[in-house]
């Protein structure tokens, strides 16, 4: 009868969880859907769920139509790529010296990371603006990663001090007796160990950075350094008026970047949080 219960128990729990995800995804099914209708569906007074057929002359639209879609989509990548790069670097390093070194006021420096961690990023903006001001950042894609860096660095700090902390020092010290360096013993011992810290840091970053709006609106003030986050709305002013089929066309093409990070990695997204959590 115990077995049973807890059987019954799972299946409940599994209907439950899978009815939760479907609620969420509910906005995600019909901006996907809506994108495949063409205008005579979308604008009637019936509602449609499903299209009756499939219609891509919105996302040709897209491409033929909308000329700086390309420019906006180039800028989302390179500021993505680089601030996502750099923050798994210095995550990674940061992350080893907390966890397998002791040295002078590494307990200060750590709380001061988790402070950081509790302040919204967005105040940060305006020292941030009247500093890169004065350095002429402004409107630059350097000028949009170093703030991604340093925003999402302290979490991503966080979660990788978490991982190497349950890497056992045994490891370190084999390393060191078969004649590995410091250097050695972090990029091939170490790194491979904490994948999932990695990527969990990778998605996070990228997922922040990608659809981050404020400090590209900001910081980015012509249309030619805007990145996709920003630039959606700029598209709007280039086809005069918002086109549902278009913008919901435009918004599949802006996710699927995420969607392809995120599956590539996802089951080492779970063990990464847990470890950085739990652990740290």
């Amino acid at each position: 009868m115990k077995k049973k219960k807890i059987h019954v128990s799972r299946i409940i729990i599994g209907i439950v969880l899978a009815i939760i995800a479907f609620i969420w995804m509910i906005p995600f099914i019909w901006t996907l859907l809506t994108s495949l209708k063409d205008d005579s569906e979308i604008y009637t007074n019936v509602l449609k769920f499903l299209p009756t057929h499939l219609y891509f002359g919105h996302y040709a639209s897209v491409f033929t139509k909308m000329g700086n879609f390309f420019a906006y989509f180039r800028n989302s990548v390179v500021v993505s790529f680089w601030s996502v790069l750099f923050n798994v670097l210095f995550a990674a390093s940061l992350g080893y010296s907390f966890a397998k070194f002791k040295y002078p006021g590494r307990g200060i420096f750590f709380g001061f990371v988790l402070l950081v961690i509790t302040l919204p990023y967005v105040i940060y903006l305006i020292p941030i603006y009247i500093m890169q001001s004065r350095m002429n950042m402004i409107d630059t894609a350097l000028g949009l990663i170093l703030p991604y860096i340093a925003t999402n660095l302290p979490m991503s700090v966080f979660i990788m001090r978490g991982q190497f902390n349950g890497v056992p020092n045994e490891m370190m010290e084999a390393a060191r007796i078969d004649g590995a360096n410091q250097w050695q013993t972090f990029a091939k011992v170490m790194m491979p160990i904490v994948k999932p810290g990695i990527a969990t840091v990778i998605i996070m970053t990228f997922i922040s950075v990608w659809g981050e709006f404020t400090y590209a609106r900001t910081l980015c003030v012509t249309a030619n350094s805007q990145t996709l986050a920003v630039g959606i709305t700029f598209l709007r002013d280039e086809a005069a008026s918002w086109q549902y089929g278009t913008l919901t066309a435009t918004i599949i093409l802006s996710l699927i970047p995420v969607m392809i990070i995120f599956l590539s990695m996802q089951k080492y997204f779970v063990k990464g949080i847990m470890a950085g959590a739990v652990k740290g």
